[in-house]
């Protein structure tokens, strides 16, 4: 029992419980059980498409993350090193309904560009690359589809984010995707 006080005067009020009607009681309840149902099952195993896609992404991973920085001269007459940040690899399968093309894929690699230049190579060559040397962020998107037996290409595109200037966006066919970039294809 509660007690209030209202000025002088004592009031004395009791709690009233606030009934929850019949059909909701029971519909959480149906709602409830309809949840722990399915905490049981085990998920359905990957598809053959699936851990090969998987295993693209992984290779993608692996080969982004060997590029090493390349030391080369300059249009100044001097010397550029450009190297690349660890890049964030992201794949993605999706089932479709279609007999043709039964899954589509797509893999996006975030990356930053950093350059610094030198008088000489050897100088350019012991630069260490931080983040104010940055030239670009980057985004690679790479579409796939499954046909039933391999993975195979469909497009790609490049955007491109220059601190002070305006983004572009390059469409990226098969024979555009840069070395670095291998692993990302389909075998």
């Amino acid at each position: 029992m509660r007690v209030k006080t209202l000025h002088r005067h004592t009031v004395h009020t009791r709690p009233v419980p606030s009934p929850t009607p019949f059909p909701l009681r029971r519909a959480a309840a149906l709602l409830a059980i309809a949840l722990l149902a399915g905490c049981g099952k085990t998920p359905e195993p990957p598809s053959a498409a699936e851990t090969e896609f998987n295993a693209m992404v992984a290779a993608c991973t692996r080969t982004v993350a060997a590029r090493p920085a390349v030391v080369r001269p300059d249009s100044q007459g001097g010397w550029s090193k450009t190297g690349y940040s660890a890049a964030l690899v992201q794949g993605e399968v999706q089932r479709t309904e279609s007999p043709a093309t039964p899954y589509v894929g797509k893999i996006v690699v975030k990356d930053n560009e950093a350059r610094a230049t030198a008088p000489t190579e050897a100088e350019a060559g012991a630069i260490i690359l931080t983040p104010a040397h940055l030239l670009a962020n980057r985004t690679h998107t790479f579409i796939y589809s499954f046909d039933g037996t391999r993975w195979r290409w469909q497009n790609g595109m490049r955007l491109t984010k220059v601190p002070s200037q305006t983004d572009a966006t390059q469409p990226l066919a098969l024979a555009d995707v840069p070395a670095g970039f291998a692993g990302c294809l389909p075998r």
